[in-house]
């Protein structure tokens, strides 16, 4: 993102807000480490949560032929995603050890990538089990375990993007005002002009990502409530569910289709 070469009455409006970009200290290493999945396992997560939506909705025998083969590949697909993530828990780890605890927001960077840590070692665990290389009586145990890690992870990545919208929001305002007062006192060719609209632009792109990946997040975290819940309460309805796991799937989809 250009920075604004201008000399303005505008000021950043918060000490963890810069001029032009890395908002919360710096762009941290959980915003680097809670990057999408590659595509590959986009889709598969695409065509996972589509067969459980048709299962929940348009077959109405469950035990049709159709039915079981979709239960098959779902679950099938379910297996290998957790195979993919062998391993993945070591970048929380260093993502913790590389967090500078001085910083504002430190300790929400440490819970999303703590929680997400417990949530991939323990996922390999699970994968084991599917295995059957652990016995089937410590399964639930560990599903308990890594969905309550993938929650705090998701509730620190929440709040985290929350404050970067926030100060996004803010400088956004600031930078608006400079860019009127310009044009109330006729400096509408100012040469800065230009380098304020552009980071204007980059702000306003930013921060449609970070809502999208607070959408994904509160989605994932109802399929997280879900698996905590063992499928019991009002918004466990497979429909629901499903309805929630398309829609991270597609927003994954959409920042892998852009980074081609």
């Amino acid at each position: 993102m250009a920075s604004s070469s201008a000399s303005t009455e505008t000021s950043a409006p918060a000490t963890f807000v810069t001029a032009s970009g890395p908002t919360i200290a710096t762009q941290n290493a959980v915003q680097q480490k809670r990057g999408p999945d590659t595509l590959d396992k986009t889709v598969l997560k695409i065509i996972r949560y589509t067969s459980k939506l048709v299962l929940a909705g348009a077959l109405s025998d469950p035990s049709s032929e159709l039915a079981v083969r979709l239960k098959a590949l779902e679950s099938s697909i379910g297996t290998s995603r957790k195979a993919y993530r062998l391993g993945k828990w070591l970048a929380d780890l260093n993502a913790i050890r590389k967090t500078p605890l001085t910083t504002r927001f430190s300790y929400l960077e440490i819970l999303a990538s703590g929680g997400e840590g417990v949530y991939y070692f323990v996922e390999q665990l699970t994968w084991l089990v599917k295995a059957g290389v652990i016995p089937q009586q410590y399964a639930r145990r560990f599903n308990l375990i890594s969905a309550w890690g993938e929650l705090v992870s998701y509730v620190g990545s929440i709040w985290l993007n929350a404050l970067r919208i926030a100060a996004a929001l803010e400088r956004e305002r600031a930078l608006s005002d400079e860019l009127l007062r310009r044009k109330k006192e006729g400096e509408q060719g100012y040469d800065g002009d230009s380098e304020l609209r552009k980071e204007v632009r980059a702000l306003q792109e930013r921060r449609l990502l970070r809502t999208l990946a607070v959408i994904q997040d509160v989605s994932d975290s109802m399929l997280a409530l879900n698996d905590i819940r063992d499928g019991q309460g009002r918004l466990s309805s497979p429909a629901v569910l499903s309805v929630c796991g398309l829609i991270s799937a597609f927003i994954s989809f959409r920042k892998n289709w852009l980074a081609i």
